[in-house]
């Protein structure tokens, strides 16, 4: 007898063994878990703050060729502004000698 309830001990014991490496494997796979979590999310926020600072550096290039481009159009406007004045101004001059042409 004393060998069937020594065997019963001894499942007993292996079922207590057992519950105890189950609970220490899920305890266990949970701080996994949130470690790997944290992990991730303190990844996802450096990944944030780096497409963030690209894209600041992005716009700021983007506006320093705009105003660049800006200055190329305005100094080719007052180019031709100027050279539409100048056709103007002969024009009048030119208009005036044949007024005083038919005039006299």
């Amino acid at each position: 007898m004393s060998s069937i309830s020594d065997a019963i001990g001894v499942i007993r014991q292996a079922e207590s063994d057992a519950d105890s490496i189950v609970e220490e494997a899920n305890k266990k796979s949970t701080e996994m878990i949130q470690e790997a979590r944290a992990k991730t999310e303190a990844e996802i926020e450096a990944a944030k703050l780096e497409a963030q600072d690209q894209a600041k550096h992005i716009i700021l290039a983007k506006e320093e060729e705009a105003g660049k481009e800006a200055v190329i159009i305005t100094n080719q406007s007052e180019a031709h502004i100027k050279e539409s004045l100048r056709g103007s101004e002969n024009n009048v001059d030119a208009a005036a000698d044949i007024i005083i042409e038919t005039v006299l």
